[in-house]
């Protein structure tokens, strides 16, 4: 497809849902400049996406489709139930429900109606790997929308068959069973330090790859490889239900929060997850899947966790919160922690439900997540179109690497207020548009604040016995003073607590003697 400008995109997808306008029309309904908009006709119509007709004061616009383009047609099931068909081509999107399809809609896409767009859906956008995985499978097809097809590994529960190949295609859904009924057995447990020994039967040239490669569907900037662990090796698997992510060699952005953008280097990012996944799962009860970490053949090690939407080659749905949205993947940083939350209060479908995210947002605030976007957090659907948070992923302290890093990824817009050194006050509006009360919500982040306070030490107690084995240098950061990897988490807790105490935090919680031996605060 041709590359448009975001005023070309706005007046082809008018003239294309509208079929024929005149130049007032347009400017009516884009709020575009007139001399803006008779330079983005001009453009269209030497593209050959739009004709026109008449003279110069009733001049109409029609959109216009290369006949030689073939329109492709997918058709779309959802666990295995037939949905609709997308098509693709000619420079246009359109996506069309089955008329026996009694599902819910998915967001941005209204049934009883062809939806069209010259750029495709966020809805389906959204499951494409990002970056350079994107640019990689995009060589050698004409358009993203090819891509979808050949994802199996994608998140959620969505197949794309193309119509000629359709007596291919032989869902066995009626054998899943219920989400709930099988938490335990798709979670698994496991304790911190985690350390797999099975055998990685993966090239080093993957995981070395110092850019994103094409081994993973799922979505972000980190390098990831579809993997399963059968006996005691880890391979490469169309039909994954585990992820690995390789240890991370050199500098990178994985963090691209505008804030923190310039490359890094994060060693023990692998650990560094395990350690704050793990907590969360045994110390705080999230629901989160098994992982562990995997000794590299060099230096540091790799992270490998359980898909938390597979078993037994079936996939459940869930959708991140871009997609609830419609927001693009490259926007995912684009938006607003109040939006987010007027999401989820839409999205999920009990208080329970919304009161869990909302406390996953504040441990997040409190391990200083500062990657927490719109990808990241997620609604898994078990049963009767009911959606629960979706079990806890890409759990990582920026702050670890970086202290001055923000504590969340998305501001509160109204005011403006960047997502570093909030007070609870700024969490009660959160909690409001959810319906959770300030007693309630306050109720909880004591909890967790407290269980945090005395409970993390002694992870970091572990680590550090486990670096005596295992030894865990920081020379390759900009802050040569640590020795190992377990007094930089350690840092990075103590500061945070202190920084907790002088936002009166800690002392609004009731937990002034709780944090007082750790810090040495003195009793009031």
């Amino acid at each position: 497809m041709q590359k448009l400008s975001r005023n070309e995109q706005v007046i082809v997808e008018f003239i294309a849902k509208n079929l024929k306008v005149n130049l007032s029309d347009i400017l009516k309904n884009s709020g575009i400049q007139k001399r803006t908009a008779q330079r983005a006709l001009k453009g269209l119509i030497e593209k050959e996406l739009i004709e026109a007709s008449g003279t110069t004061n009733d001049r109409e616009y029609t959109r216009v489709f290369n006949p030689h383009d073939s329109i492709i047609k997918l058709v779309v099931f959802m666990s295995g139930v037939l949905v609709g068909s997308l098509h693709y081509g000619g420079g246009e999107y359109s996506f069309e429900y089955d008329s026996k399809y009694s599902g819910e809609e998915f967001e941005g896409l209204t049934k009883g109606e062809v939806s069209k767009s010259i750029e495709l859906f966020a809805y389906f956008e959204n499951l494409i790997p990002e970056y350079d995985r994107r640019d990689r499978l995009l060589k050698g097809r004409d358009d993203i929308a090819e891509i979808l097809q050949g994802l199996n590994n994608s998140h959620g529960a969505l197949d794309f068959v193309r119509l000629e190949e359709l007596f291919k295609y032989k869902p066995s859904y009626s054998k899943r069973a219920n989400w709930i009924s099988v938490k335990n057995e798709i979670l698994l447990e496991n304790e911190f330090p985690n350390l797999i020994t099975a055998k990685i039967m993966i090239d080093d040239a993957i995981l070395d790859a110092t850019a994103n490669t094409e081994h993973s569907d799922l979505s972000g900037y980190q390098t990831k490889v579809d993997i399963n662990i059968i006996g005691d090796e880890i391979v490469e698997s169309h039909n994954a239900e585990y992820l690995l992510k390789p240890r991370n060699k050199d500098k990178s952005n994985y963090f691209n929060t505008g804030e923190n953008s310039q490359k890094r280097y994060y060693p023990y990012i692998a650990i560094n997850e395990h350690l704050f996944m793990t907590f969360a799962k045994n110390e705080l009860g999230f629901d989160v899947p098994y992982s562990g970490i995997v000794k590299a053949k060099d230096v540091d090690y790799h992270y490998v966790t359980k898909r938390y939407d597979r078993i037994d080659g079936l996939k459940y749905n869930q959708v991140d919160f871009a997609q609830v949205m419609g927001m693009k993947s490259a926007d995912k940083y684009k938006s607003s922690s109040e939006e987010l939350f007027a999401a989820v209060d839409k999205k999920l479908s009990s208080k329970e439900a919304k009161l869990k995210a909302l406390m996953f947002y504040y441990y997040s605030y409190l391990i200083k997540h500062a990657d927490l976007h719109l990808k990241n957090i997620a609604a898994l659907e078990i049963g009767n179109k009911k959606y629960i948070l979706a079990p806890l992923y890409d759990l990582i302290s920026v702050g670890v690497y970086h202290g001055e890093s923000l504590d969340l990824a998305l501001p509160l817009r109204e005011p403006y207020k960047k997502p570093k050194n909030w007070k609870l006050h700024d969490f009660y509006k959160l909690a409001k548009l959810v319906g959770v009360s300030e007693s309630l919500f306050k109720k909880e982040a004591r909890n967790i604040t407290k269980v945090y306070i005395t409970k993390m030490p002694e992870y970091i107690k572990k680590l550090a016995e486990f670096e005596r084995e295992n030894p865990l240098p920081m020379q390759n950061t900009r802050v040569s003073s640590y020795r190992g990897f377990a007094s930089k988490i350690n840092n990075m807790f103590q500061e945070k607590i202190i920084t907790l105490k002088k936002l009166g935090i800690i002392e609004e919680l009731g937990l002034v003697e709780v944090a007082g031996g750790l810090l040495g605060v003195q009793k009031k």
